[in-house]
């Protein structure tokens, strides 16, 4: 089942747009537990694309500010940028290369912000 056709289904549409806005209110962690930023990252995460992926997650670090975007690449232990689509580029081959690393640094509320911020870019594409 692609991200499209979970968006059909009803209780699944309500769940993932809720989750979308409680993620543009204030900071992008705020209001969202580590355990359903990680959730929903990896269920919307599997339905993309590295395309669509690496759009989203640009999308979310134009969402963070320059120190923490520099924060997330010095976590995710990458060149030190502040560039969302550098930024976006290196998650999705760290994604791809060390898949468990996002999950082990949700700790981090820029983390959090980012890998939550994925997943609510790419439901607001496809709603």
């Amino acid at each position: 089942m692609g991200l499209t056709d979970m968006l059909q289904d009803a209780g699944t549409r309500d769940k993932l747009q809720d989750f979308a806005q409680r993620y543009e209110q204030g900071q992008p962690w705020e209001g969202i537990s580590d355990d359903e930023a990680r959730e929903q990252h990896d269920k919307v995460a599997a339905q993309l694309d590295d395309k669509e992926y690496e759009e989203s997650a640009r999308e979310s670090f134009q969402r963070l500010d320059p120190d923490q975007r520099r924060e997330v690449s010095r976590k995710l232990e990458i060149e030190e940028t502040d560039d969302p689509g550098q930024l976006a580029s290196e998650t999705a081959r760290v994604r791809k290369e060390k898949p468990d690393m996002l999950k082990q640094l949700m700790s981090n509320p820029a983390v959090k912000g980012a890998v939550a911020g994925i997943a609510a870019q790419a439901i607001k594409k496809f709603r």
